[in-house]
């Protein structure tokens, strides 16, 4: 079948994750770590939730690198003796908030890729783990919300990656066969989800936080990043 439509993970695949999140988990473990009174340093936490300093990079499938909010806050709260309180939890969320929509780097060459798949005549969309609203505003701030016909997050209400119910949301939403479509993600988490909604082809970049070898023990279709989608795509229908 040929293939019509491409979902995209966000950070690590449109976005570079460590310059979207690194600041904002930062900013995050020292308001748990303040909250804890003492116990628990802010390095701890994020070494917790999957950071490897002496590398600054995250492992991987660790819940930082891969998980959504709610996994992350469960993992942070596990650290404590008592609950995140609700003004606690408001502040989390305003780090996140910064993380989700100041400025940070794309993937390069995120615009270029974007435009030539919309004129090839793709449909495009994005699933992340981050919330919508944040995915949104990430689209809207970077100037390239009209390329895309789909945005869901972890709090939209399809599921969590790797189910399949964001992709089957975005089946939904353009009318595109599963079968004609293509998962594109940085994580086990992504490829898994178009193989479990049984997506015409899952492929994998190592522009995030997995090695091309974690990849590739779920897709044979691994690329360095979306730069090449365009062309590799187009190659194979060809």
């Amino acid at each position: 079948m040929k293939l019509k439509g491409i979902l995209f993970d966000k950070d690590g695949t449109l976005l570079d994750f460590n310059g979207t999140w690194l600041a904002a988990y930062r900013a995050a473990s020292e308001i748990i770590a303040d909250y804890s009174g003492g116990k628990l340093s802010a390095e701890e936490i994020l070494i917790h939730g999957g950071y490897v300093p002496e590398e600054n990079q995250w492992k991987p499938e660790s819940v930082l690198a891969a998980g959504s909010s709610r996994e992350i806050l469960a993992s942070w709260n596990s650290l404590l003796d008592i609950p995140l309180d609700p003004p606690v939890l408001k502040r989390i969320g305003e780090a996140f908030h910064i993380g989700a929509s100041g400025l940070v780097p794309a993937v390069d060459p995120l615009f270029p890729c974007m435009a030539q798949l919309r004129e090839s005549g793709f449909v495009l969309g994005i699933a992340t783990m981050d919330s919508e609203k944040g995915a949104i505003r990430m689209a809207e701030s970077m100037g390239i919300a009209n390329q895309f016909d789909f945005i869901c997050g972890a709090d939209s209400g399809f599921g969590e990656k790797p189910d399949p119910g964001m992709v089957q949301a975005f089946v939904s939403a353009t009318g595109i066969e599963a079968a004609a479509v293509v998962m594109v993600g940085d994580s086990p988490r992504d490829i898994m989800m178009g193989i479990n909604a049984r997506v015409g082809m899952s492929v994998g970049v190592t522009s995030g936080a997995h090695s091309r070898e974690e990849l590739l023990t779920h897709t044979d279709h691994v690329l360095d990043h979306i730069g090449y989608l365009h062309d590799y795509l187009l190659g194979l229908q060809a």
